[in-house]
């Protein structure tokens, strides 16, 4: 539908919240409109392998969105996606997304129950159909959504609703609806606003000019402020589930540095990992991550900095295939046969179906003098 059509029938009409899954049979042309638009979404996101394929993972994080809302049970669903953004969106058939980056950079049940709660409140509140911003205005959020957002589809998406757009006063009832759900689940509201602390000191410490984390919303210091203050009449506190979510969630953080070098982000590799309490979050292989990002950031003194985090993936890791892959590569470089031997075999035999092995294979034969 084009947008000014789609943007109209938004407005037409009044809106109502939905109380429970029974109401999503009896909705309006408009809510049906984009329910269709966004089941559109769904199916695209799906098809072109953008979602995470990992059942256990995808089990967890619905049953925390099926805990914080019980009436929904089988109408909200989360996906998983593969982006390494920082971000989190709903679309109107109450399809929550949250993605890796995200999901990945996350301490806790508690913390990932607060971005799961104010996604969802965007849904059952309807903000889609609430929201008058004009064209213009989202013509120009279109273009910070496809750069921040990591998904593609950024203009259906925001047509929708499900990212930039919206108002500050649905941004700040989003984060009501959400707080509200995570104490009444009993889930400790004290860390409501670590999520949006950790957004915060990411801006700062990468100089970056927006937040990429909801890109419409209010300052994420406001926000911040704003959830301080409203836990801080609870003295019970509660849930945190740092235990549970590390069991499920811990895996996925390797999976997140591998793309983070993929993607070349050495920069929020080295944030990451050079923090250590960070730091204690990740498997003893992002040593070998954080060496990668030295390589490739190239400053005075990152050679040494890379190497020294190889090794320290080697003692903690030392059946880790591209470990022995990058100091043997590092040993090639630096006129070190003998060593360079040792560990381009060892990465052979730990990675027999390794994609590089024809290349890796040829080197060996050059330094075992097979080859002229």
């Amino acid at each position: 539908m084009p947008l000014i059509a789609l943007l109209a029938a938004c407005n037409s009409g009044p809106v109502r919240d939905l109380r429970g899954a029974a109401d999503t049979r009896q909705l309006s042309d408009a809510q049906q409109r984009r329910w269709h638009e966004a089941a559109q979404i769904d199916r695209s996101l799906r098809n072109k392998g953008l979602l995470l394929e990992d059942a256990e993972t995808q089990a967890y994080v619905q049953s925390i969105m099926d805990r914080l809302f019980p009436e929904f049970r089988g109408t909200l669903h989360v996906h998983i996606a593969r982006s390494s953004a920082l971000n989190a969106f709903a679309l109107p058939n109450g399809s929550i997304y949250i993605n890796l980056g995200l999901l990945a950079r996350m301490r806790n049940e508690a913390q990932l129950a607060m971005v799961l709660g104010h996604e969802a409140t965007h849904f059952i509140e309807q903000h889609s159909l609430r929201q008058r911003e004009n064209i213009d205005t989202l013509a120009v959020a279109g273009i910070a959504t496809t750069v921040l957002t990591g998904i593609p589809f950024s203009g259906q998406l925001l047509m929708l609703g499900a990212m930039s757009g919206y108002s500050q006063d649905l941004e700040r009832a989003a984060d009501q609806g959400g707080f509200r759900r995570l104490t009444e689940a009993g889930y400790d509201p004290h860390q409501a606003p670590e999520v949006f602390r950790l957004m915060r000191e990411e801006v700062d410490a990468l100089d970056i000019d927006q937040p990429f984390l909801y890109s419409s919303h209010p300052r994420l210091s406001e926000r911040i402020e704003t959830l301080n203050r409203l836990a801080e009449p609870v003295t019970d506190g509660g849930e945190i589930g740092e235990s549970a979510f590390a069991r499920h969630i811990a895996r996925l953080r390797g999976l997140l540095l591998a793309q983070y070098l993929d993607e070349a982000d050495y920069k929020r590799l080295i944030l990451i990992l050079e923090d250590p309490q960070r730091r204690s979050d990740y498997p003893p292989e992002a040593d070998f991550h954080l060496g990668e990002a030295y390589r490739l950031r190239g400053e005075d003194g990152d050679e040494k900095k890379a190497l020294a985090a190889w090794q320290r993936c080697l003692e903690k890791a030392p059946d880790f295939a591209p470990v022995h892959r990058a100091l043997g590569l590092h040993a090639m470089r630096n006129q070190q046969p003998a060593e360079a031997i040792i560990h381009l075999r060892r990465y052979l035999a730990l990675a027999p179906q390794a994609r590089d092995r024809a290349y890796i294979r040829s080197y060996l034969e050059r330094l075992e003098g097979k080859k002229p």
